[in-house]
């Protein structure tokens, strides 16, 4: 019974990875036939497919370059969806899901950091160490059950954070209208031709979470930075070298201070949650249980999301790229107790004068 409950998570974990790799090696054949390029070897576009299945899990590279840090949030979905088609057969095989998962979980890291080891080439080396817990961790979070009434405070939070990266996207969608025609010059320059246009954009699709995040930053009052001794601000912009990619167009290049007052939306959403703790009720201990619980969860969610969105891209000049993470968390986290303050601790401290009256 055990025999067979680890072979079949061992063959949907390599069915998972399957899925996951295989696109990426069309992609990359298709990529290196359209080039044309006479001197590589059929190796070359191999191994790159083990990189993008890498970079999909959100795994840091070293290059001779210097490093990639900064990768696409978005693009870890594919694999997630990857590892969740095959957690039905795995659950049939196990009388305990937590158990399944995590067996499941654990041959997807093995697996992975097989791939990681193999595909070391030429000073371009994916990190070894975090490539299991990066892979174990994505196949948890994605065979885990949020439908579960305790993760429904967690769910709405972040339901509440994705209004928010919707806001960041929509104004970086605007800035990017209003610089169409240095957009275009750009795409110009760059000469990608039709397959190298349609690669780019969709690289630039699957950072728009990245992208989103450092615009909601700046709208709320934050820093971000994008490069070595950049600092992009409402009160300053401090620029460096600047990569000639489409997306950089939409960069402030001036000063907005009133931008400063859009913390304000951090402190509505946070409330907003703080009510909604509040609708099953209970005493102000029990309630206050509710928050700090809330808070450990939200946060970690938040720190990890962060954490992940900024690094370095390709050279050291480009590093770092993204908001501050730490301090961004630090921040939200005196917002989310001043919601705390005002939305259950005043108004009982209120009630509780008034009764007293």
């Amino acid at each position: 019974m055990v025999a067979r409950a680890l072979g079949v998570s061992f063959r949907q974990a390599l069915r998972s990875v399957a899925l996951t790799l295989f696109p990426m090696a069309f992609l990359s054949l298709f990529t290196w036939a359209s080039a044309g390029s006479t001197a590589g070897s059929t190796a070359d576009p191999v191994r790159a497919s083990a990189w993008l299945y890498l970079a999909a899990h959100l795994i840091p590279f070293s290059l001779p370059t210097g490093k990639l840090t900064l990768l696409p949030l978005l693009a870890v979905l594919y694999p997630m969806w990857a590892v969740r088609r095959g957690l039905p057969s795995v659950e049939g095989a196990f009388t305990k899901i937590n158990g399944a998962r995590i067996i499941y979980a654990l041959w997807y890291a093995l697996l992975s950091e097989l791939l990681a080891l193999v595909s070391i080439y030429h000073g371009v080396r994916p990190n070894l160490y975090l490539t299991p817990l990066f892979t174990f961790l994505i196949a948890m979070v994605a065979t885990a059950n949020f439908k579960r009434p305790k993760f429904q405070a967690l769910y709405f939070s972040l339901y509440l954070f994705a209004i928010a990266l919707g806001i960041g996207s929509i104004a970086f969608a605007l800035s990017l209208t209003g610089h169409l025609s240095e957009m275009k010059s750009i795409s110009v320059v760059l000469g990608t031709g039709v397959v190298g246009g349609a690669l780019l954009l969709v690289a630039q699709l699957l950072y728009l979470p990245n992208i989103a995040l450092a615009a909601i930053s700046y709208l709320t009052g934050f820093n971000f930075s994008f490069g070595a001794g950049s600092l992009i601000s409402g009160g300053e912009v401090r620029l460096g070298q600047i990569p000639a990619l489409p997306f950089t167009t939409a960069l402030p290049t001036g000063s907005h201070p009133e931008v400063k007052y859009g913390a304000v939306l951090w402190l509505l959403l946070f409330i907003a949650v703080i009510l909604f703790l509040q609708l099953r009720g209970g005493s102000i201990p029990e309630l206050t249980q509710r928050v700090v619980v809330h808070a450990l969860q939200f946060f970690a969610v938040l720190a990890a999301f962060t954490y992940l969105s900024s690094g370095e891209l390709l050279v050291s000049a480009l590093s770092p790229v993204g908001i501050f993470w730490w301090k961004f968390v630090v921040d939200l986290a005196l917002a989310f107790a001043a919601a705390a303050t005002l939305a259950l601790y005043l108004p009982a401290l209120v009630r509780r004068f008034v009764h007293r009256g």
